[in-house]
């Protein structure tokens, strides 16, 4: 079990393209990253407001989720996989 007190505690980062990323915590918007095409990532805040650039994308994440620029904070990344749609037949739901 995570602790709420941890940093970055119920923030959820959705990979919308490839290279673009948008973080939220408890459905509030925090912020998004963009890959550039040299491989940094820049890091955006809830308002779009450049909050710095980074050459890592935990690092970007940590930046957005603190508010701030990384002092330790540690993130990891986890794969979510989410089923597709299941396609409903005509006259054959269940």
């Amino acid at each position: 079990m995570v602790s709420p007190d941890r940093p970055g505690a119920g923030v959820v980062w959705a990979r919308v393209e490839e290279g673009f990323h948008v973080g939220s915590r408890k459905g509030v918007f925090l912020g998004y990253i963009d890959r550039q095409p040299g491989g940094s990532f820049h890091a955006f805040d809830g308002r779009s407001r450049l909050v710095g650039r980074f050459e890592a994308l935990t690092a970007a994440m940590a930046a957005v989720t603190n508010g701030q620029p990384p002092q330790d904070a540690e993130i990891t990344l986890e794969q979510v996989r989410v089923p597709a749609p299941r396609r409903v037949e005509d006259g054959n739901r269940s």
